[in-house]
């Protein structure tokens, strides 16, 4: 009965390690594909959100010296 959990657990031990090499490869692969670009090629990866500096209440700031 001993041997029978050894074995088992043995082989799911192998497999979670397996299984993550086989992860980490395909990380590598498509990273490595997405990164391939033709010469000349524009790819925008992030577009930040505009965020509003003035609130729709308030007016435009005007610029202005004072004369005297």
């Amino acid at each position: 009965m001993r041997d029978l959990f050894y074995t088992i657990l043995v082989v799911w031990i192998i497999w979670r390690i397996v299984s993550s090499i086989n992860t980490y490869k395909n990380k590598q692969t498509n990273y490595s594909q997405h990164n391939k670009r033709k010469e000349g090629e524009t790819t925008i990866d992030h577009i930040p959100q505009t965020k509003k500096k003035i609130n729709d209440d308030e007016g435009e700031y005007v610029d202005y010296e004072d004369i005297k």
